[in-house]
């Protein structure tokens, strides 16, 4: 009797989906504010809360862009600190178009926002792409506008989807 209940309290209760029953182990449950649900269920879950408009694309891109190209400006003046720029211009862009677009959200307008903040800051390296081919730049100042790109444009779509830091 005494082995009996030991192989009882030795045995880990397992996890189900809330939503739909289904059996889960603890590292692919996911905890929600009703408790723990299998990664289907989330996934579906998600797509419900999709709630960007077309034009909410558009905005968010354009915003995006701008943005990114206007803290470039600024950023290139600044040398060396354009790396403690950058993520804050990222943080910016954001919360820009999160205020423009009324919170809506949906993967697309996060992946609009990831394309306008790279595409916004493009045009800040083709004169000095230009000054290279003529031997008159350094490429210092071009691999600090290229990483200038890459963390603004990382640090905003981390913040729009949600990615903690």
């Amino acid at each position: 009797m005494t082995d009996e209940n030991q192989t009882d309290t030795d045995q880990t209760p397992g996890l189900t989906c809330n939503r739909c029953g289904k059996p889960i182990t603890p590292e692919t449950a996911v905890l929600t504010p009703t408790g723990y649900h299998c990664q289907e269920c989330v996934r579906a879950q998600q797509k419900i809360f999709d709630t960007a408009r077309p034009l909410d694309i558009v905005i968010g891109f354009v915003i995006a862009a701008v943005l990114s190209y206007l803290g470039g400006l600024l950023a290139s003046r600044l040398g060396f600190f354009t790396l403690l720029i950058a993520p804050g211009v990222g943080s910016l862009i954001a919360n820009a178009v999160r205020v423009a677009v009324k919170r809506r959200r949906s993967k697309l307008l996060n992946s609009a926002i990831l394309a306008g903040a790279l595409i916004g800051g493009i045009p800040l390296m083709i004169p000095e792409i230009l000054l290279l081919f003529r031997g008159e730049s350094n490429w210092l100042s071009l691999i600090l506008k290229i990483v200038y790109i890459a963390l603004a444009a990382s640090a905003a779509y981390a913040q729009t989807k949600g990615i903690r830091i």
